[in-house]
């Protein structure tokens, strides 16, 4: 009957991660979210598992859509692995209330982190990212590759997994924050443009999962329509892209994804 692995990825943390698990689960077939909202989803399979980044303390708005959508059939198993750079927050609870919404649940819920994140230099929102860090020191999600064997472990067997949440503190703080977040990187855009260096090549427009870059007279242009995944800027065979003016630091994605893992379109 075959798994089916959803996942949305801007550096390729979350691709990386669906990768392993589908090697270690076997006849699984990986799809990214983005394109699987075109048209009803297919949701055949032994199990479902959505793999996906944490956003502000939550899910990112791309993946509250996909849940949406998502109606898994009665009595299937679903799992879900989230990649954070510290905390996590409520988010695999929320995704759990979104599943039930459904007629669904989230059987397993895990949290890694991730090996790889992206360095903004032109971002300024690292004072609040320490803090809340800080905060939740004592639930910081293990490393990826150091958790990925016991979840591929309890997935096999259909095991029961409670979402795992970071603390209290967190949990209420970054529930505040979330949708003030989201609404914020919907308009992140604003602080991305292309240089001299951009040659037209449209790599940016087939990565991005809310088709929110078009070229224009040679050069990106975005709507206002942003997930903040950065996939624009981390995969540009150029570096043309730089936020605030800044360009990422290098390695600009995960070193074990290529372009061809995250094109779109």
């Amino acid at each position: 009957m075959g798994n089916k692995i959803f996942y949305f990825t801007g550096t390729g943390n979350s691709i990386a991660i669906a990768k392993t698990l589908a090697d270690s689960l076997g006849d699984t077939e990986l799809i990214p979210m983005a394109s699987a909202m075109h048209g009803d989803i297919n949701i055949r399979g032994e199990r479902i598992g959505l793999v996906f980044p944490v956003y502000a303390w939550g899910m990112p708005r791309l993946v509250v859509d996909f849940a949406r959508h998502l109606k898994p059939e009665a009595g299937q198993y679903v799992f879900a692995v989230t990649t954070c750079g510290g905390t996590l927050g409520k988010t695999l609870v929320q995704l759990d209330k979104a599943l039930q919404l459904n007629g669904s649940k989230l059987n397993a819920g895990f949290a890694v982190r991730g090996s790889f994140l992206i360095s903004l230099e032109g971002s300024n929102e690292e004072g609040l990212i320490n803090f809340m860090s800080w905060l939740g020191r004592k639930t910081t999600p293990d490393e990826a590759e150091n958790r990925l064997p016991e979840i591929a472990r309890i997935v096999k067997t259909k095991g029961s997994h409670k979402p795992e949440t970071s603390n209290a503190s967190v949990n209420v703080i970054g529930s505040m924050l979330y949708g003030f977040g989201l609404r914020m990187f919907q308009k992140m855009d604003k602080n991305l443009s292309a240089t001299d260096a951009c040659v037209s090549c449209g790599t940016c427009v087939r990565v991005c999962p809310r088709e929110n870059v078009s070229i224009e007279n040679g050069r990106p242009v975005w709507h206002q329509d942003c997930e903040s995944c950065y996939a624009c800027v981390a995969w540009c065979p150029q570096h043309a892209i730089v936020f605030n003016g800044k360009a990422p630091k290098l390695p600009a994605h995960h070193p074990d994804v290529s372009v061809a893992d995250v094109m779109l379109r």
